[in-house]
């Protein structure tokens, strides 16, 4: 039986950005499964009493930049080390991911449009207009998913998916669990491989 993840990820997350395509190839290599679980960060950490990253000492935020850089060189992937539109709030961009996965839209694709808008082309996905114009841009319909995001039941099913993050102890993003074994930040994905492969044994 094939395994499954359950990615947890705010769209607005600069480690699940880089993250995000090296988790896609894992899981296509194991033949495992992805679930995805957007989350509205701030009612993550406010639940987990995390320090959101933005309001983080400058230490820490000088480390977080330079760690970032790395991992995007790593992952040859573009990155701003400070995005304008960073942090913005995440709740559309978190109902259009949930509505992509209901009328049978490409979540992989979605809610990495998400992730390199705001990481990538300093995007901000808050607003409909430009979300709309970062949909149409990743090849995906765009207006379907809007309507579709706005129906009252999106709504309704991102409290859900916050209530059940909180329950299962997530308290950052990118966090994944595989057996209600947990793993966050995307550096973690190596252990996730070895979770897999010792689930698929």
């Amino acid at each position: 039986m094939p395994g499954l993840i359950d990615y947890y990820f705010a769209p607005i997350s600069g480690y699940a950005y880089l993250g995000h395509r090296a988790l896609i190839a894992l899981a296509a290599d194991l033949g495992a499964r992805v679930r995805y679980h957007p989350l509205v960060i701030g009612q993550i950490f406010a639940a987990s009493g995390t320090t959101p990253p933005f309001a983080q000492s400058a230490p820490r935020k000088s480390y977080r930049i330079a760690d970032q850089a790395r991992w995007a060189a790593h992952y040859d992937l573009p990155i701003t080390a400070v995005p304008r539109h960073w942090p913005t709030d995440p709740v559309l961009a978190c109902k259009v991911i949930l509505a992509a996965g209901q009328i049978g839209v490409d979540q992989d694709a979605t809610s990495f449009a998400c992730l390199a808008a705001t990481w990538a082309h300093e995007r901000d996905i808050a607003d409909p207009d430009q979300l709309r114009d970062v949909l149409q841009q990743a090849g995906l319909p765009a207006q379907a998913l809007l309507q579709a995001a706005a129906a009252p039941g999106i709504a309704e099913a991102l409290a859900q998916e916050t209530e059940a993050a909180i329950a299962a102890q997530i308290f950052g993003s990118p966090s994944y669990v595989v057996a209600g074994e947990r793993f966050w930040g995307q550096d973690r994905l190596p252990f996730l491989r070895a979770a897999l492969t010792r689930q698929a044994a």
